[in-house]
């Protein structure tokens, strides 16, 4: 695009307000695909950004189901040996 802009500024036997034109319109064109382009590379960005943060998620709801099990494990064994002690201690009572 830059090349067919610097052939247009070098035309001489198109008036030069066409040619302002043309040249206007060629270098907004450009503007506009690097904006596109731009655009398309941030979307790329955002997408694996995203993907990584589903991914994480995904982790971290593994992680906190199995902390929630394990806790769960522990809980059990604590009211068992609270049981025991309890009826250790009604035995030493009685």
């Amino acid at each position: 695009m830059k090349e067919r802009i610097e052939r247009l500024k070098k035309l001489t036997y198109i008036p030069q307000k066409e040619i302002a034109w043309l040249i206007e319109q060629a270098e907004l064109s450009d503007r506009q695909q690097e904006i596109i382009e731009e655009n398309k590379r941030q979307q790329e960005v955002t997408v694996h950004q995203f993907r990584q943060v589903q991914e994480e998620i995904q982790h971290l709801s593994g992680d906190r189901n199995r902390y929630k099990q394990a806790l769960e494990k522990i809980i059990t064994n604590l009211n068992f040996a609270i049981t025991v002690a309890q009826n250790e201690l009604e035995g030493d009572v009685r």
